[in-house]
């Protein structure tokens, strides 16, 4: 038995091939199955209508399921791919989309002729215009998929396997059902505009832009006038795109938007490194420590952790053994990132593989040469470190709990205000958004992604300054 299946004519979708799906193993998130990993289901199996308040759209669901005698019960179920949402929604409740007939629902619109493919003959004289056909069938890989709206035609012939494979033809149709993406320009863009696209406002786009000019030795050769070469820079470090819909977006070539990616990468790294990332120094640090800190850490220097990036799995075989993380079950970079009490990025280390311990990035990123006597670092149990700080310099950490049954009173209530404070530490981190890339471009994303961070709103905002 298949299970509950879709009850629309000529489609094929089921409960079984659901659950044949969630046992494979995902391409994009392997070694996890698909029921572990966080791609959407290919469509999901929703219930025809049967309440008592629900008959108005029951009657609607039948009769563009449209099958004579067709009696549903309480299993019958329709898959998402016949919903222009992909599933009933407020706005569009109804199942229209690939019902395997013609949706002829206004009865005062005649159907249009049909016209047949004519055979050319070598004496034919048939113009081109009685050549026409409704559907070449040698170009059906190439038509966009339209909604099947009131007056719609559909063929017959158009088959209505929709299998739950995302590589099968019909599902990758059903992706392209989007408008064509709009142009993009920095000088029509508001505030909230930039914020959604770079993350940062439009005053600091400017003022930022005005001040990497001087960073320039050359200009890149391109149509693209300076400001929106950045606006694409920062697009793509926000927000993902791909360099395809880049180029779509600002009317150039995918490889141009490449080209502009990689000039402009090594000049915003070397500006951040040397203008925004910066070590606070202590007379600074007492003037914009938040109120938070002054009962229990009152000289409170930098908060530091290890955050973890996930990346493919690598080819060969020594970089994946030292790229697999045991924490997070996966292939990942690891860095230590460090930020002053207020939120401010002081400092960011090289990518180490997810195999290193957080020791041994304290240890070989140079952190330890920017302290001085008199500091105190905020740390997370991981960071045993007093062996290799200079004289002077302490670490808060959590109470360990190894090897004892409870902890005392204070340890208990030192770690509590500890870790009051350090939770501005994770919110830094998730301001740090890093897309992956090759191993040798990842550091200076992680750079420029964290300047960008300083340059927005104040991470803690009660400050005594």
């Amino acid at each position: 038995m298949p299970g509950r299946a879709c009850c629309v004519v000529g489609c094929f979708n089921n409960s079984t091939k659901l659950q044949a799906w969630n046992k494979t193993v995902c391409k994009i998130h392997k070694p996890l199955l698909h029921i572990d990993c966080p791609c959407l289901r290919p469509y999901g199996l929703h219930r025809v209508p049967g309440r008592a308040e629900d008959q108005d759209v029951r009657q609607k669901w039948m009769k563009h399921i449209n099958r004579d005698g067709f009696k549903p019960n309480k299993n019958t179920v329709v898959c998402g791919i016949h919903f222009p949402d992909r599933q009933p929604t407020r706005e569009k409740p109804y199942p229209v989309l690939f019902m395997g007939y013609e949706c002829h629902v206004t009865p005062a619109r005649p159907s249009p002729k049909r016209r047949c493919l004519q055979p050319l003959h070598q004496n034919s004289t048939t113009e081109p215009e009685a050549m026409e056909t409704d559907v070449d069938v040698r170009n059906l890989e190439n038509m966009p998929l339209q909604t099947c709206d009131v007056g719609t035609q559909w063929p017959d012939h158009i088959e209505h396997n929709y299998s739950f494979n995302c590589g099968n033809k019909p599902m990758k149709d059903c992706g392209t059902q989007t408008d064509q993406t709009p142009s993009v320009s920095a000088h029509n863009l508001n505030n909230k505009d930039f914020i959604f696209y770079t993350g940062l406002c439009a005053d600091s786009f400017w003022q930022l832009l005005q001040v990497l000019s001087t960073f320039f030795s050359q200009r890149l050769n391109t149509k693209l006038t300076l400001h929106e070469q950045f606006l694409l820079v920062l697009m793509r470090l926000r927000l993902g795109l791909l360099f395809t819909d880049l180029g779509k977006r600002f009317g150039v070539r995918r490889s141009t938007a490449f080209e502009i990616f990689t000039f402009w990468r090594p000049i915003l790294a070397r500006f951040m490194r040397e203008k925004v990332i910066a070590w606070l120094p202590g007379d600074t640090l007492n003037r914009i420590r938040p109120k938070t800190f002054h009962k229990n850490y009152p000289k409170a220097t930098c908060i530091i952790d290890c955050t973890e990036v996930f990346v493919q799995r690598p080819k060969n075989l020594r970089k994946r053994s030292q790229t697999y993380s045991n924490y997070k079950h996966h292939n990942t970079y690891k860095l230590l990132y460090c930020i002053a009490p207020n939120g401010y990025v002081m400092f960011v280390s090289k990518l180490f593989g997810g195999r290193a311990s957080d020791n041994l990035i304290t240890k070989n990123s140079g952190f330890v040469h920017h302290l001085i006597p008199g500091d105190e670092i905020l740390a997370d149990r991981g960071f045993t470190i007093m062996d290799i700080l200079s004289p002077g310099v302490s670490v808060a950490l959590p109470a360990f709990t190894r090897g004892r049954k409870e902890l005392s009173e204070h340890e208990v209530t030192s770690t509590r205000h500890l870790a009051n404070v350090r939770i501005f530490i994770e919110r830094a981190i998730r301001r740090l958004k890093v897309m992956s890339g090759r191993l040798q471009s990842v550091d200076e994303i992680v750079s420029i992604c964290a300047g960008l961070c300083n340059l927005q709103p104040q991470l803690i905002r009660n400050s005594t300054e």
